[in-house]
């Protein structure tokens, strides 16, 4: 269920400009354009995205449009996620932006009133809220400094699939060729799977993934309503890599707009040697530029003021590094340091039992 207090309201500063937070009362063909249509528009901003996170237990969405009229100015998609397996309330509540909001032509005074709107309605709901961006955001920092949200440094890594075949294999470091070819010469296969029954295969990879680092999982309801709500553009991917008949590796993959999003990975622990995950990485690169999609979006790369091995292995099959930042805006600061700290003796106790 989404969240929604205020309506429909005039804003005295611009008469013509109106605050939208009911998902009802936006004309979901135009919002899907303006997203579509937006130099920046991602698919973590389109309806689609808004339905999965409505209709999955766990996420709450916060939808906010500003409207001139019948255009679209400026949009904000968010959601609340909360963990679902204890009874955890306020302590487990947090908020994430993707790729948001998308303002038209940049104008400041309709991101204001976003973060402003946003900021009302979501101050005594979660502990903090992180907007992730996508893009570099540094002609409008100043706005979401105002708005008393702190800028940190977030790195990602993307691979250009214009490049010819060759010009990608050759970018891609020996070490990670070599293994390439090794879960080739040892008959591990790709895939892109379509039945039920595959999702729910690598979605078992998927926990025991989560289980060993020891963090909450996103129950099977979000993947399905994927599946469900992702089928055209965007589309929702899985892919697999198997081995005698067992499925040993997986991709979840986001595509729209020409890019190919991997939101969750993993594999089996112990078939590691057989490096399916490379090797999926690979396919998949062929996949994309067979399709016409342009870019490979590695889903993130840590803070560079932190040594992150999952970085550096990214980093090997040759995509660019670059530093779009986050955001993040504490709400209820001496409750999410408690809660920062907790988390993190909790998490230590677990990986030492293991």
């Amino acid at each position: 269920m989404a969240i929604n207090t205020t309506i429909h309201k005039s804003l005295t500063s611009s008469p013509k400009l109106k605050v939208i937070n009911d998902a009802s009362l936006v004309n979901h063909k135009f919002w899907s354009e303006f997203v579509r249509n937006h130099p920046q528009g991602n698919v973590f901003q389109t309806p689609q995205m808004y339905a999965v996170f409505e209709e999955t237990e766990g996420f709450v969405p916060i939808l906010i449009v500003v409207m001139d009229d019948e255009l679209i100015k400026g949009i904000q998609l968010a959601v609340i996620q909360q963990e679902t397996k204890r009874n955890l309330g306020i302590f487990s509540r947090r908020a994430v932006i993707r790729g948001g909001p998308l303002i038209d032509e940049n104008d400041k005074e309709v991101l204001k009133l976003i973060l402003d709107e946003y900021n009302d309605l979501i101050k005594d709901k979660v502990l903090y809220t992180q907007i992730r961006n996508w893009v570099d955001t540094s002609p409008n920092k100043s706005v979401f400094l105002k708005c008393n949200y702190k800028y940190l440094d977030h790195l990602n890594i993307l691979l250009d699939l214009n490049q010819d075949e060759e010009e990608i294999w050759s970018n891609i470091k020996n070490s990670k060729r070599h293994s390439i070819r090794k879960a080739i010469r040892e008959g591990v296969a790709v895939k892109m799977e379509t039945s039920e029954s595959n999702l729910g295969n690598t979605y078992e990879i998927l926990l025991q993934v989560y289980n060993r680092i020891k963090l909450p999982c996103p129950n099977m309801d979000f993947f399905k309503n994927c599946k469900a709500h992702f089928q055209n553009d965007p589309r929702f991917l899985v892919f697999t890599a198997n081995w005698e008949n067992k499925t040993i590796a997986f991709r979840y993959v986001l595509a729209y707009k020409k890019v190919l999003y991997i939101t969750y990975a993993g594999g089996l622990e112990e078939y590691y040697s057989k490096n399916a995950n490379d090797l999926l990485n690979w396919e998949l690169f062929l996949w994309g530029k067979e399709n016409g999609y342009t870019v490979y979006d590695f889903a993130g790369a840590g803070s560079p003021n932190a040594d992150y091995g999952v970085r550096t292995n990214k980093l090997r099959f040759g995509g660019k590094l670059y530093n779009p930042g986050r955001y993040q805006k504490i709400h209820q600061p001496l409750l999410f340091y408690f809660v920062k700290v907790a988390f993190f003796l909790r998490r230590k106790l677990l990986l030492k039992k293991t």
